[in-house]
C-alpha cells in the first residue's frame, strides 16, 4: 500500500505457432509492459516479427467511418471473435456504407435547404407591406436591401447627399433601398458607420404571399424527408450499431497487436519478447501462458538491467482518488515510498480545519454530490452558460473534475464537524456556547498548527531514511538523519527561547539542542557537502508555514463574521440600509465561500507537496503502462 507493485523484467521465448495466441493472452489480460528488446539479443534474432497491417488498417478506418455514421445504442451484449479470419469475414459481411453515406449527403443537403429557406422566409416576410412583384427589386442591374434600425430616418437623410443613385419604399418599421450594383461598394462604405442592419433582398418571382406559400411547403417537403430519412437511420443503427461498434474495436485491438511486433525479435521458428509484469501476476500468467503453448516455452524472471522499473501504483479502493494529485505532482519510482494515502489522510483534514465553518463545509459537501452526479449523469441539454463550462473544460476535463469533486467531499465533513465545534455557521452564532471558540484561542491553534509543522516535517525525514535504507542508499539515509537531527535540535532551542529558559551550560535541554544541530550540520556537511548547509534555514520556514493553517481559518471566519456584523447593523439602522445589508451579506458569503474553496485547497497541498514530500520523496517514476486494450463491445479471448 505504501509502496509500488515489486516489477520483475522478463524475457519470454514461445514458438511462432503460438505467437499470435500469446499476443493475444498478454493484450487481454494486461500484465505486462512489452518494451524494446535489448541491443545485444536483437542482433541475435535478426528477424522482424513484421506483419502488413495495411489490410486491418483500412477496415478500422472503414468501420470507424461507419459507427460515426450510425447513431449510439445502449450496451448490448457483448461480441467474441475466434479468429481474425472470423472478424474480416463478419467485416466484408456488412454492407451498408453506401445506404449510410447516401442518408448522411441527403440529410445534409436538405438540412442546408431548410436553414437556407428559412433565411429566405425571415427576409420575404419582412417585405409584407410591399404588394407588388418581387421580380423588380432584383434585376440585372438593381439590387435592393431591407433596411432597418435605430438610425433608419439618418441614414436616409444623408444618402441623398452622398451622390448615390438609389430609390427608397417604405414598410412598417423599415425601408427598401434600390441601388445600382455597380455602386454597392460606395453604398456599403457609406452605410457602416451607421447603426442599421441591412439584409440583401433575393431574386423571386411573385408577390410576397406567393413566396412564402411556395417557401413554407418546400421546408414541409424537405423536412418530411428528413424525418424519413432519420427514421431510416435509426432502423439502421438499430440493426448494425452493435455490430459494426464491436467489429471496429476488435479492428483497433488486432492493429494494436500488429504495431507491438515491432518490438519483438524472431528466428524461423522462435518469437522473443521483454517487458515488465508485477510479481503478483507473475505465476498466473506462467500457467496461461503454459497452457496457450503446450509448456513448449521459456520464460526468464529478474532480468538484468539498468533501466528503472515501471511503477503501478497500488492503493485501497477508497483511497485511489488521490492518486490523481500525485501524478500531478510527479509519479513515484517503483522502489521509493507511494504517499497516495498520506496525501488522502492529510489533505481533507488541512482543508477542512482550514474552512472550520460548518455552514460553508455543507456547501461544499452538496455542491461536490451535485457535480459528481452531474458528470456522471450528464443532463441532454445544459442550463449553464456554455461560455462558463467552455471557461471550464480548458481548465480542466470531465474526469480531473470528477476527482476534484470526490476530493473534496471527506474535507467537507470535517469542515462541518469543526465549524459545529466552532460555533461558526456562515460567521453566526448557533444557540449554544462554542466548546472552542477560534478568535479567543488564536494562541493554542498556533502552537497546535508549530506542532503539526514539527510532526510534519520529522516524519516526511524518518520516511526519507526508511526510504533510503529500503533501496541501500546509505549516503542518502545519514543525510536523512542528519536533517532530523538538526531540525530537533532547533526546535529544542527554539522552545527555549520562547520559555525564555537559560540558554548557557546549566541547561541541559538547551545542551542537547545544540549537540543535535551541530551534530546534524556534520553529517549533512559530511554526507550532501557543504552547499547543503544553505538549505539549513528552509527547515524554519518549513516548520513555521504550517502556521498557514490557523491563519487562513481566521482570515475566513473573521471575514464572514464581519460581513454578518454589517448586514445586523445595516437591518437594525433602516429599510434602506437593511436593503444595501442583504446585498453584502449575499455578495460578501459568496466571496467568502470561492476563498474558502481554493485557499484551503491550494495552500492544503502546498503544505503537503513542498514542505513535506521535499523530504523524502523524489518522484520522476515511469507510470506502468501495459500492452492492453479497454474493451467495451467485444469479450476478450484469454483470462488470467
Amino acid at each position: 500500500m505504501l509502496k509500488p507493485a515489486s516489477m520483475s523484467r522478463v524475457r519470454l521465448i514461445i514458438g511462432q505457432a503460438h505467437a499470435d495466441d500469446v499476443l493475444s493472452a498478454l493484450q487481454d489480460v494486461g500484465v505486462m509492459q512489452v518494451e524494446q528488446l535489448p541491443q545485444e539479443l536483437a542482433t541475435v534474432l535478426t528477424r522482424n516479427v513484421v506483419r502488413d497491417k495495411s489490410g486491418i488498417s483500412d477496415l478500422a478506418q472503414r468501420f470507424r467511418s461507419l459507427e460515426g455514421l450510425l447513431e449510439p445504442q445502449g450496451h448490448g451484449e457483448r461480441v467474441s471473435f475466434g479468429s481474425i479470419d472470423e472478424l474480416i469475414r463478419k467485416a466484408n459481411a456488412i454492407d451498408i456504407d453506401e445506404q449510410c453515406a447516401g442518408i448522411f449527403r441527403r440529410s445534409e443537403a436538405l438540412g442546408a435547404n431548410i436553414a437556407y429557406n428559412e433565411v429566405l422566409l425571415r427576409v420575404v416576410s419582412g417585405l409584407r407591406a410591399f404588394d407588388k412583384d418581387l421580380n423588380v427589386l432584383s434585376t440585372k442591374l438593381i439590387s435592393s436591401y431591407v433596411v432597418y434600425g435605430p438610425q433608419i430616418e439618418r441614414f436616409r437623410k444623408e444618402l441623398e447627399g452622398k451622390g448615390i443613385a438609389f430609390n427608397t419604399i417604405d414598410l412598417s418599421d423599415s425601408i427598401i433601398v434600390s441601388i445600382r450594383k455597380s455602386e454597392y461598394k460606395a453604398f456599403s462604405v457609406f452605410a457602416a458607420p451607421f447603426k442599421v442592419y441591412m439584409e440583401a433582398v433575393p431574386k423571386m418571382e411573385g408577390t410576397v404571399s406567393e413566396n412564402m406559400r411556395r417557401l413554407k411547403e418546400s421546408m414541409a417537403r424537405d423536412e418530411k424527408e428528413l424525418h424519413a430519412l432519420d427514421n431510416e437511420k435509426k432502423e439502421l443503427s438499430r440493426k448494425y450499431f452493435h455490430r459494426v461498434s464491436a467489429i471496429r474495436e476488435q479492428l483497433d485491438i488486432e492493429l494494436e497487436r500488429v504495431e507491438t511486433l515491432s518490438k519483438l525479435g524472431a528466428t524461423e521458428s522462435t518469437v522473443a519478447m521483454e517487458g515488465w509484469i508485477p510479481r503478483s501476476n507473475l505465476s498466473a500468467l506462467e500457467a496461461l501462458i503454459s497452457k496457450i503453448t503446450g509448456r513448449v516455452y521459456v520464460m526468464e524472471n529478474d532480468i538484468p538491467t539498468k533501466e528503472q522499473p515501471p511503477t503501478k501504483m497500488e492503493n485501497p479502493v477508497t483511497m485511489r482518488l488521490y492518486e490523481f494529485f500525485i501524478r500531478f505532482y510527479s509519479v513515484p519510482k517503483s522502489n521509493e515510498i507511494d504517499p497516495t494515502v498520506m496525501f488522502a489522510l492529510i489533505f481533507p483534514v488541512f482543508f477542512g480545519f482550514m474552512i472550520g465553518d460548518a455552514g460553508y463545509g455543507l456547501v461544499m459537501l452538496l455542491g461536490a454530490i451535485w457535480l459528481v452526479h452531474r458528470i456522471e449523469h450528464p443532463p441532454k441539454r445544459s442550463r449553464l452558460p456554455a461560455k462558463l463550462t467552455g471557461f471550464i473544460k480548458t481548465i480542466i476535463g470531465p474526469n480531473g473534475m470528477r476527482v476534484v469533486a470526490k476530493s473534496i467531499i471527506p474535507g467537507a465533513v470535517i469542515a462541518i464537524a469543526l465549524g459545529l465545534l466552532f460555533n461558526e455557521f456562515f460567521g453566526f452564532k448557533m444557540p449554544y456556547t462554542a466548546p472552542f471558540d477560534v478568535v479567543k484561542n488564536v494562541g493554542t491553534l498556533l502552537v497546535i498548527s508549530g506542532w503539526i509543522g514539527v510532526f510534519m516535517v520529522s516524519f516526511g525525514f524518518i520516511l526519507g531514511i526508511l526510504n533510503n535504507i529500503a533501496v541501500g542508499n546509505r549516503k542518502h539515509a545519514l543525510g536523512k538523519v542528519g536533517w532530523l537531527a538538526a531540525a530537533i535540535g532547533i526546535v529544542i532551542f527554539g522552545l527555549n527561547v520562547l520559555h525564555k529558559a537559560n540558554l548557557g551550560p546549566g541547561n541541559i535541554i538547551a545542551l542537547i539542542s545544540y549537540a543535535l544541530l551541530g551534530a546534524g550540520i556534520a553529517v549533512i556537511f559530511i554526507e550532501e557537502g557543504a552547499q547543503s548547509l544553505m538549505e539549513l534555514p528552509s527547515l524554519i520556514s518549513h516548520i513555521l508555514s504550517y502556521t498557514r493553517l490557523v491563519g487562513i481559518l481566521l482570515a475566513s471566519v473573521i471575514l464572514a463574521e464581519v460581513i454578518d456584523l454589517i448586514f445586523m447593523a445595516g437591518i437594525r439602522h433602516s429599510i434602506l440600509l437593511g436593503l444595501l445589508g442583504v446585498v453584502i451579506l449575499v455578495v460578501g458569503q459568496i466571496f467568502n465561500l470561492v476563498i474558502a474553496l481554493f485557499e484551503p485547497g491550494i495552500q492544503g497541498a502546498r503544505l503537503i507537496y513542498v514542505e513535506f514530500f521535499s523530504k523524502f520523496y523524489t518522484g520522476n517514476g515511469k507510470e506502468f503502462r501495459p500492452f492492453a486494450y479497454k474493451r467495451q463491445r467485444t469479450e476478450p479471448k484469454f483470462k488470467l
